[in-house]
């Protein structure tokens, strides 16, 4: 598609989505569909108000189908990644992921692992109290790449010593059972990726205690 006539048509999807009925919204999703998703763009970047847009209709039944679809093909671009951040992707990712099976539960899941390229992503899944438990729970009940989505979510907010975007020690679930979560999900249907980002986890789970020990016993008095 000539640049000219995508920019045509994420302007004509951006009013849809923000001034049309729930008929038009779906509409709108489906033509960004047809239009992005065989061959993703790298440019023009997706306005805030297309992008809220799309998030906005993953909490509906009838679109979250195509939304997942046009949110993964929008966050291939890193620009857009940032866009999606602002728009809440992050956090209504984690509240509508257990709602959701199959491809468009996968598919919402590699969105958020795009997300969480970027910095202000992976501070928002961090500091999102339910990240874990729902990543947890996605985790044992996905198989294949969407287990090592969940698995690679996982791994960003841990990864970091569990430090939030505050520099201090968010509150997770106790390392030690996310640990035994994450070795059972592995012993299932899993990507070598998947695997492989398994191992990483479970290392950081492990130093994610030795800091929370550490800090138990500095503060007893």
């Amino acid at each position: 598609m000539h640049p000219n006539d995508l920019q045509e048509l994420l302007r004509l999807a951006e009013l849809q989505l923000t001034n049309g009925s729930e008929t038009e919204q779906l509409s709108a999703l489906y033509l960004l569909e047809r239009s992005l998703v065989p061959d993703p763009p790298s440019d023009p970047v997706c306005s805030p108000e297309l992008m809220r847009g799309v998030v906005a209709n993953l909490k509906n039944k009838a679109g979250v189908k195509p939304a997942t679809k046009v949110l993964l093909a929008l966050c291939l671009a890193e620009a857009n990644r940032h866009v999606a951040v602002e728009a809440g992707a992050v956090g209504t990712v984690v509240e509508v992921a257990m709602e959701l099976d199959g491809s468009p539960a996968e598919r919402a899941l590699a969105a958020l692992e795009l997300t969480c390229t970027v910095a202000e992503g992976a501070a928002e899944l961090r500091n999102h109290a339910l990240a874990v438990p729902v990543m947890v729970t996605m985790m044992g009940k996905m198989a294949g790449r969407g287990k090592e989505y969940a698995i690679s979510a996982l791994a960003v907010i841990y990864g970091s010593g569990g430090v939030g975007s505050d520099g201090e020690q968010t509150l997770h679930a106790p390392p030690e059972e996310v640990a035994r979560a994450v070795a059972l999900a592995l012993q299932g249907d899993c990507t070598a990726r998947g695997r492989r980002k398994g191992a990483q986890l479970l290392k950081a789970l492990q130093e994610y205690g030795r800091v929370d020990s550490t800090q138990e016993v500095n503060e007893q008095p």
